[in-house]
């Protein structure tokens, strides 16, 4: 096996490049492994990488260990083929690390490359923006862009508390973001309609701490879908500051919850839409868009003593 090491320089608030590189270097020394390592250059360096890889052991089994955080993952899975050779894990030195908080107990258990190199293979569900990217935790169309696309904002975050770097984030979105009138299907159901903002969630978490809804699981075989209804500033803000002060029954009450796996949505004035998809915002250059789940269609790799949280169980902070 090709065990690929992709090290995000940037990622979370402070560089563990050296002693990151240094562990991977002893350990897999010790076990006679010869590991590839790169170091991220610029943003879509690992997908680039990833891509690569895949095209030069076309026929070889490929394990990529992405360091770094939600975007090193995203961006490391979006540039894997579908050869059933791939696998993916991930020791998270980002803000959130969201998708490991779908397994129970603290997500520093992945900060420990011989538990990567020994983990357990699941095979777990991901989201396919048809032509586009993978994503494993979410993907968001209308609201917390922000965060990713404006380099001020992310810089704010990085340096200062995340969560009030979010919760800035979320605001600049409310007072700048309108409600749009989207054509919506979900496996063949209309539920065209205006929309404040739309969540595709395959993971539990967003934003480091917030579960939308307790049903998401990556192991289901569904994705689950959030429609948030047509709101003012004024309400979309009371609601998102209700929610982060732990009241989950707004999103209830604001939301239209479906379960599916294959949503085509575009925009009824045939704009371009902007999504965030784990972290990283982007444009596609399609104005309508087949986001569909690919069921057990992922190898994650997990510490073998690690548990993947039900449908049932929120995650540990």
């Amino acid at each position: 096996m090709r065990h690929i090491f992709i090290i995000n320089p940037v990622s979370g608030k402070k560089n563990i490049t050296e002693r990151v590189r240094n562990e991977i270097e002893s350990v897999c020394a010790r076990r006679g492994i010869n590991p590839l390592i790169f170091i991220s250059e610029y943003n879509g360096y690992e997908r680039f990488i990833a891509e690569k890889m895949c095209s030069l052991f076309t026929d070889e089994d490929i394990r990529f260990y992405c360091i770094g955080g939600s975007g090193t993952l995203f961006q490391t899975l979006s540039g894997l083929d579908d050869g059933a050779n791939r696998q993916i894990t991930c020791y998270p030195a980002g803000l959130t690390n969201d998708f490991l908080k779908s397994y129970k107990g603290s997500v520093r258990e992945f900060h420990n490359i011989e538990a990567l190199l020994d983990g357990r293979v699941d095979e777990l569900d991901y989201i396919k923006v048809m032509g586009h990217c993978k994503s494993l935790d979410l993907i968001c169309i209308g609201l917390g862009n922000s965060l990713s696309d404006s380099d001020s904002l992310s810089d704010f975050t990085t340096r200062d508390n995340f969560n009030v770097g979010y919760g800035f984030a979320i605001s600049y979105d409310l007072f700048r973001t309108t409600a749009v009138d989207y054509e919506i299907s979900v496996d063949g159901k209309d539920y065209s309609g205006k929309y404040a903002f739309i969540l595709c969630l395959n993971g539990k978490t967003l934003g480091g701490k917030y579960v939308p809804t307790e049903e998401a699981c990556p192991t289901d075989g569904i994705m689950n879908i959030l429609l948030f209804k047509e709101m003012n500033p004024a309400t979309q803000g009371t609601m998102i500051l209700k929610y982060m002060f732990g009241n989950n029954d707004v999103v209830k009450e604001s939301s239209t919850h479906i379960k599916g796996r294959r949503l085509i949505i575009s925009r009824k004035d045939h704009k371009h839409m902007l999504l965030n998809c784990d972290g990283d915002s982007f444009s596609p250059s399609d104005t309508t868009l087949d986001i569909r789940l690919v069921p057990a269609g992922l190898k994650f790799v997990a510490p073998s003593h690690s548990e993947l949280v039900s449908s049932e169980t929120s995650p540990e902070s």
